[in-house]
């Protein structure tokens, strides 16, 4: 994005190219006291997120809280899937504790919080949840059992707005273009405010995940009808979030000293998974391993689950398996800018702190050691996008039968 606030760390035409970053950052350690490595991470988002907040703000069953969820760890944990999600595998990367649940307040936070809620939203007030803006007030009222240092040296994990967009689609089946648009402003203006918020507590290091192609998730093509093809508008509008979610960090991190960020392409990542499953080691992204219907998109319990979860993507109609966590987490942590831009986790933790006055030298460095450059922003252009949904959705019509389970 500039020379300012970010620098695009890219990986090298050789196998090598990470022991060079690694290498690289070494050099940052020894030459810049004020490179440290985050000991505190604080997440925010819905049911991809949740560790549990769900099942303690809820006066009704929360499924996560029962099993099948929890199979592959042996005991339901209140998390959406048979095991570890996401920001478990990412704490552990870390070298920290699994982040406990906000609203568990006998638990430890001297690491940080986790205030994702399964069905939160970025706007209205779904009850039993919390909102993003809700989750953020919660933070704030919270903050000063952390140290100022420590919150400006931890990572901010982020994803949310796919019950806004799910939502937005059912109750709006033909919306004109100015509409989406209208309505995906709305979603990035209420996540700047709250990205500010944080931002004026001392957050600078904030990783964001961007959509799943919402189309392509069992329950939602269960629920249209045609299971053979990825629903189109649900999609459309997180491609189009997830192209303004990117413009905004770009421009944050021009307006704001010290903003850092990682924006990983999940929705690459899903959509690749479902297409092309057996190449990432799943027997289908397809159907889900738990639940009724002609992918398995609803009512998941003990009586309809697979034997063997870390076979599919999926493990429920929205939320992924331990196996995709797993995949997610990696790529988030170590991968190239071809998936996650312009730093990947690892590399965001290593960056100083009010950096300005090395990065131009680090670009150059980094400059002087690749044969080009690839920049996640020109994967979100948008029209690019809707060309590809729209071959793929074209490859899935003409290649159907393999999509039968």
């Amino acid at each position: 994005p500039n020379n300012k606030t970010s620098v695009w760390f890219l990986s090298m035409a050789n196998p090598k190219s990470h022991l060079f970053s690694l290498s690289f950052f070494s050099f940052l350690l020894l030459h810049f006291p004020t490179v440290s490595l985050a000991q505190t991470l604080f997440v925010f988002g819905d049911g991809l997120y949740d560790t549990g907040n769900k099942q303690i703000i809820s006066s009704n069953r929360v499924d996560a809280s029962f099993p099948p969820y929890g199979n592959t760890l042996g005991e339901a944990t209140g998390r959406w899937s048979d095991g570890l999600i996401i920001p478990d595998y990412l704490a552990g990367f870390m070298n920290i504790p699994q982040i406990p649940p906000v609203l568990r307040s006998t638990s430890d936070f001297s690491h940080g919080a986790n205030f994702a809620i399964a069905d939160a939203t970025v706007l209205g007030s779904p009850p039993e949840t919390l909102t993003l803006s809700q989750q953020v007030m919660k933070f704030s009222e919270n903050k000063n059992k952390w140290t100022i240092q420590a919150r400006s040296e931890a990572i901010y994990l982020f994803y949310i707005g796919s019950n806004d967009y799910l939502n937005y689609a059912k109750n709006n089946p033909n919306p004109s273009a100015d509409q989406k648009e209208a309505f995906v402003d709305r979603v990035i203006t209420s996540i700047e405010a709250e990205l500010k918020v944080i931002y004026g507590s001392g957050g600078r290091k904030f990783a964001l995940q961007n959509l799943a192609p919402l189309g392509c998730l069992p329950a939602v093509k269960q629920a249209s009808g045609n299971v053979q093809e990825c629903v189109r508008l649900p999609s459309e509008m997180a491609a189009l979030h997830n192209k303004k979610l990117l413009q905004l960090l770009v421009e944050l991190s021009r307006e704001l000293s010290g903003f850092q960020y990682s924006f990983y392409d999940f929705f690459s990542s899903i959509q690749n998974r479902v297409i092309k499953s057996k190449t990432y080691t799943f027997e289908t992204g397809i159907a889900a391993c738990c639940g009724t219907g002609s992918v398995n998109g609803s009512s998941c319990s003990t009586y309809n689950v697979c034997a063997h979860p870390e076979d599919y993507l999926f493990f429920d109609g929205k939320h992924l398996t331990q196996e995709g966590n797993l995949q997610a987490g990696h790529l988030m942590w170590g991968s190239d800018p071809v998936v996650i831009g312009p730093n990947n986790l690892r590399e965001l933790l290593f960056l100083p702190l009010d950096s300005t006055f090395i990065l131009a030298d680090i670009q150059e460095a980094m400059a002087a050691t690749r044969p080009r450059q690839i920049k996640i922003e020109s994967i979100y252009d948008i029209k690019k996008i809707e060309s590809e949904m729209e071959t793929q959705w074209l490859y899935q019509v003409d290649k159907a039968s393999s999509f039968l389970i």
